[in-house]
């Protein structure tokens, strides 16, 4: 006899959202752009439920190593604590900051906060 057919795998999960915040030079303050944009990402999170809400902050290479290392993880729990005012759970956001980054698009889009919703979660950074 034949062994009964197996279940259908289940679907895929849908592959990561990334938002974008994009910051002035030094700064932690989210503008008005970038309030829709977080508002934007929790409406995404809470329309989905997605397992992960990463936040990863970056500076352009101006300044120091160290420097942009804090200034980025500060960016990241300014966006992380926004996210949570607008009804995502600080328990689902995994909070990073890379330091300094090149995106080769000038400084200005080095200055960010990506907001991504779902994929794996990556490790947090103290």
């Amino acid at each position: 006899t034949n062994p009964p057919p197996q279940p259908p795998a289940p679907p895929p999960p849908p592959p990561p959202t990334t938002y974008t915040v994009y910051f002035d030079y030094n700064s932690t303050r989210i503008g008005p752009e970038g309030r829709e944009i977080i508002r934007l990402a929790a409406n995404g999170y809470k329309a989905g439920t997605p397992s992960s809400v990463q936040v990863t902050g970056f500076t352009d290479p101006s300044g120091g190593a160290n420097y942009n290392q804090r200034l980025s993880l500060r960016r990241a729990n300014a966006v992380a604590a926004a996210l949570e005012q607008d009804g995502v759970p600080q328990s689902a956001v995994t909070v990073r900051g890379d330091g300094e980054t090149t995106t080769g698009a000038g400084p200005g889009q080095d200055r960010r906060v990506d907001i991504t919703l779902g994929g794996a979660p990556s490790t947090p950074s103290s």
